[in-house]
């Protein structure tokens, strides 16, 4: 046994597995007549049938399928692990009924500490007991999957197709593919999550809401990551029937539409997880007319827990909302209420302290979750700054850590498994406030809670994926860390980026080349613009900058040329090696395009503060840009058009117009001057 660290295709499986033992020869997918599953097997025929799909769109190969347990009659046996012959001599793919996989060879059983099983031959410790583990055994006389659980047979189908080779570019009859395209390598792999929980939040409100079929889309992706869970952050983009003018006009989605969303997320092995806002970032719904009188504060951020309306509300819209849910749990999030105590709860916070408002609102909105059958999860910042408030929160409430820069101290969820509370942390892609995400701080943060969340015993861990200021951040820039997140919440956090970059490539880019993997984490790490922005790309700012003459965040010629320069050798490299298909491609290469046109943005506007006078060659400089600007609207505006509901659109489309704006404007001044 050894862990796999070449470039082949065991080291782009996505996640890594607990093990792998590889063994001699290969199955031909040509040659195998079916894939045979037990009847009565719960997720068998549902795997089954995913199994079929993903290899006929993998390797084009077709299979039909078999109905029955052990081996099919009158064939000869494929060995113990292996999925053997049937009448025709030919092999099949089986689905098998059993336990837990064995752990090491010779069999196994569950470990005793915590369901953690350490597998024999090397390799990391995976969760045994969840529903999700699974064996993966495949030899030339066929295959065998065995699994703990529906979820788990659905984990390895998709390993086995991962394993198939990277696609027809051969023209159909087989090669092409690290494994010769239509064959399987043999092996025998054992495969637990390193974290029992591994969810995936995605921002719905701050303007962007997904259109039905990009959600879908989402769900398939994140299943065949293997992440077990999908929250929607919800502050005012739902049809609340109690409530309609909360989130009339917004594009949020009717509580029929999150039924469907449901249903179609739990047959991919995700579990969509209702995500309300309870307590701060209540802004939209505060500035309504009939909603002030709630607000904490003048600058309408939190609900007021001193306010005889707020409780009444949140039960109306956790009423309206919950039911749609077939989860166990409510995540109520409550972080940053910043304005509390400053306004409507100054005095009682003055006797009291702001732990007790905080916590009396906190599980008070527990309660209302609970009444509706859900356990209530909170992000757990507030107590970062008032850790005196842990002791007053209800011990059942589940707490979220997070913070998204590379230097947080993730060790402080300590002090969570010290306490006995249950809790999960919270990582982020940094893809907000960003032409694309800022890799340089999304991979260690990730890593980072990866890492804390097993080493002090999380529930499991969140990807968020945020919006601020209007969600112009087009969702598949996103992807790179959604799948290092993937895995390392189920994999390995330590896993060399090399084997990362290339199993998303293939994996989630479509690429077995690898260059779609390279694309992605090089354009990830350009964002000098030579002036420090926290938690946001200083490109990003130079592309909306308004105050060409007046910012005071002013870029450095040295750091644009350098990032310009890397910038035009990708888009070169680029152009001739290609990029995925649409919608992934359309947007990366649109965030490709927009960081040339900031380079260039940004040293036009140090030439406008340098000149003295009328400078013709400036001007039509600045009009070009403009002109360049508003194509990479029409194309923001056709991706926007492509993936999501208008409404909500507007207040990235203004950061825009106003950008093209001060150009020609400042194009006009040069030309007067």
């Amino acid at each position: 046994m050894r862990r796999v660290t070449t470039p082949d295709a065991f080291a782009r499986l996505l996640p890594s597995p607990c093990r792998v033992d590889r063994r001699p020869g290969m199955l031909d997918l040509n040659q195998v007549a079916a894939i045979r599953f037990p009847a009565r097997l719960p997720g068998a025929e549902q795997a089954a049938r995913v199994l079929a799909r993903r290899l006929r769109e993998r390797t084009g190969v077709e299979l039909g399928f078999e109905t029955g347990d052990g081996p099919p009659p009158g064939g000869r046996g494929g060995g113990e692990e292996e999925g053997g012959a049937g009448p025709s001599g030919r092999p099949r793919i089986a689905i098998r009924s059993g336990a837990t996989p064995p752990l090491a060879d010779g069999g196994g059983s569950a470990p005793a500490d915590g369901g953690r099983a350490a597998l024999a031959g090397g390799g990391r410790t995976g969760l045994a007991g969840t529903g999700e583990g699974f064996a993966l055994g495949i030899s030339p006389d066929g295959a065998e999957i065995t699994a703990e659980g529906p979820r788990g047979l659905f984990h390895a189908a998709e390993a086995l197709v991962q394993l198939a080779g990277g696609g027809r570019s051969d023209g159909g009859d087989g090669g092409g593919g690290p494994c010769g395209g239509r064959s399987l390598p043999a092996c025998r792999i054992e495969d637990f999550p390193a974290l029992r929980r591994r969810g995936f939040l995605l921002d719905i409100s701050r303007g962007r809401v997904p259109t039905l079929a990009s959600v879908k889309a989402l769900i398939r992706l994140l299943g065949r990551l293997r992440y077990n869970e999908l929250l929607l952050y919800t502050e005012h983009t739902f049809r609340f029937p109690s409530h309609p003018e909360i989130g009339a006009g917004s594009g949020g989605y009717t509580g029929e539409e999150i039924r469907a969303l449901d249903a179609f997320a739990r047959r991919r092995g995700v579990e969509l997880t209702p995500c309300l806002q309870t307590f701060g970032h209540m802004r939209r719904i505060l500035e309504k007319p009939r909603y002030r009188d709630l607000a904490e504060s003048d600058s309408l951020w939190s609900l007021s827990p001193e306010a005889s309306g707020t409780m009444p509300l949140l039960r109306d819209l956790l009423a309206d909302y919950l039911p749609h849910f077939r989860s166990g749990w409510a995540h109520l999030n409550c972080d940053e209420p910043v304005d509390l105590g400053r306004g409507r709860s100054a005095e009682r916070a003055r006797k009291e302290g702001l732990a007790a408002i905080f916590a009396g609102h906190v599980n008070r909105v527990a309660e209302l979750a609970r009444g509706h059958g859900k356990r209530p999860m909170i992000w757990a910042d507030f107590l970062a700054d008032h850790p005196e408030a842990l002791d007053r929160l209800d011990p059942d409430i589940v707490l979220c850590d997070w913070w998204y820069e590379p230097d947080h101290d993730f060790d402080r969820v300590q002090r969570f498994r010290d306490a006995g509370r249950p809790f999960l942390t919270g990582c982020g892609t940094s893809s907000w406030s960003s032409l694309f995400p800022r890799l340089d701080t999304a991979l260690p943060n990730i890593r980072g809670h990866a890492r804390a969340a097993r080493e002090y015993g999380a529930d499991g861990m969140i990807v968020t994926d945020w919006g601020d200021g209007g969600h112009f951040n087009l969702f598949s820039g996103s992807l790179a860390p959604i799948a290092v997140g993937a895995e390392a919440a189920w994999g390995n956090h330590d896993r060399p980026e090399a084997e990362v970059r290339a199993a998303f490539s293939e994996h989630v880019a479509g690429d077995p080349s690898g260059f779609a993997g390279e694309f992605a984490f090089r354009l990830g790490r350009l964002h000098d613009a030579g002036f420090p922005h926290f938690n946001h790309s200083p490109l990003k700012t130079v592309f909306f900058e308004t105050r060409l003459l007046r910012s005071g965040r002013i870029p450095r010629r040295e750091a644009l040329e350098t990032t310009r320069r890397a910038l035009e050798r990708l888009a070169a490299e680029a152009s001739g090696r290609g990029l995925p298909d649409a919608p992934v491609g359309a947007e990366w290469s649109w965030a490709l395009d927009a960081s040339r046109l900031a380079a260039e943005r940004g040293l036009a506007a140090l030439r406008l503060r340098a000149r003295s006078g009328p400078d013709a060659g400036l001007a039509a400089a600045l009009r070009s840009l403009a002109d360049r600007q508003a194509d990479l609207f029409r194309r923001f505006r056709e991706a926007w058009a492509a993936s999501y509901r208008p409404e909500g659109r507007e207040t990235a489309f203004a950061l825009h117009r106003a950008a093209i704006r001060a150009l020609r404007r400042a194009a006009r001044r040069v030309d007067g001057a």
